[in-house]
C-alpha cells in the first residue's frame, strides 16, 4: 500500500467520480475528500511530532530521504524527525547559476546548526525545461511550472522522499478594507497534481508532509496571527503566504527570519515561456481548477464539526 498521507486521509475526485482520479474534462468539478480526524487539533510541533512518528510508521522498512529546501516547514520536517529519534538522509537541491542560493544557504545553514550531514543534488532547471517538463506536466495532468522539477527530485535517491509543501493558502476575494471579507481557503488542483504523478510512477513518495495528517494542515488556524489574518488587522493582505513568518514565530520565537521565495525568481521569462507552450499545447490551462471553504466549512469537512463547535 502506497501512503501520501496519513492513513491516506486526504485525497480528491471530479464531481461524482472515484478518489485519486485523473481528469478526464476541463468541465469537471475539482472536489476536495478528507477522512474526518477523531481527536483534538494540537499545536503546529505537537502534529509535526506525530507526524514524523506515523510516517515512520507507514513506512517503516523504507530509508527516509528528507529535501530540505530552507523554507520553515521543511526545516520543522526535519526537527521532528530528530526530535523522535530518526536521522533521515538529507538532500538540498541546488540550481545552476546560483538561481536558488538564498533557498539553499538557509538549508546549509540549518544543517550546519544541528550538526546533521547533507548532500547537494545539482539540478539544471533550463535543460529539465527545455528536455523533461513537458513529460512530468502530462504525467502529473498539471500546468503550473514551478510545481514540475521538485516531482522529480525522487528520481535521484533511493527510498521514501520527503518534501514538505501543501500548507493550505488562504486568500481574502477582494482587496477594500472598508468592506469586511470572508477569508477562504484554498485548495490547489496542482497540489494533488504531485500525488497523482507519483500514482501515475507507482511509487512511495511524500510530496504534501505539511499536510501528512489532518492536525498537522489545520494547526496554524490556533495562531493568534491567523486570526489578525483574517478579522482583517493585517491591513492590506490578500493571502497568507507574506505574513506567514509570524505565526510561525509565535509558537517557534527561535527560528531564523526568512523572506518567501519560490526559488525561480531569476528564470521568470523562461517560466513564462514554459508556460504559454503549455497554454497552447491543451488549448488553456485546464488544471489551474481550485476549491474554495470558508473556515467553518473547511473545520466541518477536516473534524466533523464547525469551527465555533471545536473550542479552537
Amino acid at each position: 500500500m502506497i501512503y501520501f498521507s496519513e492513513n491516506n486521509w486526504s485525497s480528491w475526485k471530479y464531481d461524482d467520480g472515484p478518489l485519486w482520479a485523473r481528469s478526464t474534462s476541463a468541465q469537471e468539478k475539482l472536489i476536495p475528500v478528507y477522512k474526518k480526524m477523531d481527536r483534538e487539533i494540537l499545536s503546529l510541533k505537537e502534529e509535526a511530532l506525530l507526524a514524523a512518528k506515523s510516517t515512520k510508521d507507514h513506512y517503516p522498512d523504507q530509508t527516509l530521504n528528507l529535501f530540505l529546501s530552507g523554507g520553515l516547514d521543511s526545516e520543522l520536517m526535519l526537527k521532528s524527525f530528530l526530535e523522535i529519534g530518526e536521522k533521515p538522509k538529507v538532500f538540498i537541491v541546488r540550481y545552476e547559476d546560483d538561481i536558488n542560493l538564498y533557498d539553499v544557504s538557509y538549508a546549509v545553514t540549518i544543517c550546519g546548526m544541528l550538526k546533521i550531514d547533507y548532500k547537494i543534488i545539482d539540478f539544471n532547471l533550463k535543460k529539465f525545461y527545455e528536455n523533461n517538463a513537458e513529460k512530468v506536466a502530462d504525467d502529473a495532468q498539471c500546468d503550473r511550472p514551478r510545481m514540475l522539477p521538485s516531482m522529480t527530485y525522487a528520481d535521484y535517491v533511493d527510498g521514501l522522499s520527503l518534501l514538505s509543501m501543501g500548507d493550505m493558502y488562504w486568500a481574502r476575494p477582494h482587496s477594500n478594507y472598508n468592506i469586511k471579507a470572508e477569508w477562504k481557503a484554498i485548495e490547489l488542483e496542482s497540489d494533488f497534481a504531485a500525488d497523482r504523478y507519483n500514482i501515475f510512477h507507482n511509487r512511495p513518495c511524500i510530496h504534501l508532509w505539511a499536510r501528512w495528517s489532518p492536525g498537522m494542515m489545520m494547526a496554524h488556524t490556533k495562531w493568534k496571527w491567523f486570526h489578525r489574518l483574517i478579522n482583517d488587522q493585517i491591513p492590506g493582505k490578500l493571502g497568507n503566504s507574506s505574513s506567514k513568518l509570524q505565526g510561525w514565530q509565535e509558537e517557534f520565537p527561535n527560528i531564523i527570519p526568512r523572506e518567501k521565495l519560490h526559488g525561480f525568481e531569476k528564470i521568470d521569462p523562461l517560466i513564462n515561456e514554459f508556460e504559454k507552450f503549455l497554454e497552447n499545447k491543451y488549448k488553456g490551462l485546464p488544471y489551474r481548477r481550485q476549491y474554495d471553504m470558508t473556515l467553518d466549512e473547511l473545520y466541518y469537512m477536516v473534524t466533523g464539526k464547525g469551527y465555533v463547535a471545536s473550542s479552537v
